[in-house]
């Protein structure tokens, strides 16, 4: 029997004997710290716990457009600081403060998070920290992975709505996706390379085009064009088309801050590649399972966990996979031409890319 995968659908939980059950996400833990006044112990400004909740349901619901089945799962939104703890001296000395700029200052805060036991940092979540008011314009700061182990900095920053970008964005960062400008430093040319007239950067992620840093440069989808393909985007072919869209209204790149929680949400397939890669490995304390890739081109020699080395078999991938059903078998597009018993709890899923088949042809 064939069993068939659409490019959105997924298996679930399947067991021998046993017929379907839900389909198994994989949960990224996240505590948010709110750092309060010194003096009364007053909350930043408009910031609720209300907001981070609607923040992160809206956040997930991008995450399930994604179809990886990753999620968040908010263990707690908790004051810390105030009278009671060390006043100035303790957490509240970075209320009101955005300690993102100049680097000394970043690592002060990093150092202070990781080294104070009243920041309650946790080793099994992401630890996000809020000290300033709420504003349109969110945003904030999180290390990339390659930055925890040369700096040793652990926890984000950020300034909240109840909308998506902020936790979509700097957890993207947090599992190691740049900008998509990369380090171009538009308006000035540090970090930029120079392109059919125009001034770019690149995350080097393949599905993602070249671009200048958002609302300072590229200030509409045609400009994108133009330094990539020379025409604008009505001209384009629809593959550029799709390229520049994916670019643009990109959750990593700075495009439109006005409208950021609602038309800035596209997350690439590389993208994602690189995402559930970081959370198999160095960011794996925060997930409650593992993805293992597995395509036609794979080698069953491999763990499965880097999407760049991924497992051959449909049958290697699910023996390898956790008897407690927390992880989820991801396959490229193609025929897997395997007769296969499923004896452990596991979900299939195939990629955004194309359609996955599995079973006798």
């Amino acid at each position: 029997m064939k069993t068939l995968f659409c490019w959105m659908s997924a298996l679930g939980l399947l067991m021998a004997g046993a017929g379907p059950a839900p389909g198994q996400t994989i949960n990224f833990r996240l505590s948010v710290k709110i750092i309060v006044d010194p003096v009364r112990g007053a909350w930043p400004a408009g910031v609720t716990s209300e907001m981070i909740t609607n923040g992160v349901a809206a956040a997930n619901a991008w995450m399930a457009a994604y179809w990886r089945g990753y999620r968040f799962q908010l263990t707690e939104v908790t004051a810390i600081g105030g009278p009671t703890q060390g006043g100035v001296s303790g957490p509240s000395k970075w209320f009101g403060v955005d300690p993102r700029d100049p680097l000394s200052v970043w690592s002060a805060f990093q150092a202070d998070a990781r080294n104070n036991a009243l920041y309650l940092r946790r080793t099994d979540a992401i630890n996000f920290y809020i000290s300033k008011p709420t504003d349109w314009n969110t945003g904030g700061a999180a290390p990339f992975p390659w930055e925890t182990t040369a700096n040793n900095w652990t926890v984000c920053w950020g300034i909240v709505n109840d909308g998506a970008f902020w936790l979509v964005h700097e957890t993207g960062h947090y599992f190691g996706l740049p900008h998509t400008h990369g380090g171009c430093g538009c308006p000035s040319t540090g970090g930029c390379t120079y392109m059919n007239g125009y001034w770019v950067g690149d995350d080097n992620i393949a599905d993602t085009l070249p671009e200048a840093a958002g609302d300072f440069c590229f200030t509409n989808i045609d400009l994108l064009t133009l330094a990539n393909f020379n025409q604008y985007f009505a001209s384009c072919t629809p593959a550029q088309q799709t390229l520049a869209m994916n670019t643009f209204s990109n959750v990593m790149s700075y495009h439109d801050p006005p409208h950021k929680d609602t038309l800035i949400s596209l997350m690439t397939e590389l993208q994602l590649d690189l995402h559930g890669t970081y959370a198999n490995s160095d960011r794996f304390p925060v997930a409650s399972g593992h993805t293992r890739f597995v395509s036609l081109s794979g080698n069953d020699g491999y763990s499965g966990f880097d999407s760049t080395a991924p497992k051959r078999t449909v049958s290697n991938a699910t023996t390898a996979s956790s008897a407690a059903g927390t992880d989820i078998v991801l396959l490229r597009p193609g025929s897997y031409n395997e007769q296969i018993t499923i004896n452990r709890p596991v979900t299939l899923r195939a990629a955004h890319s194309g359609w996955a088949t599995v079973g006798k042809p």
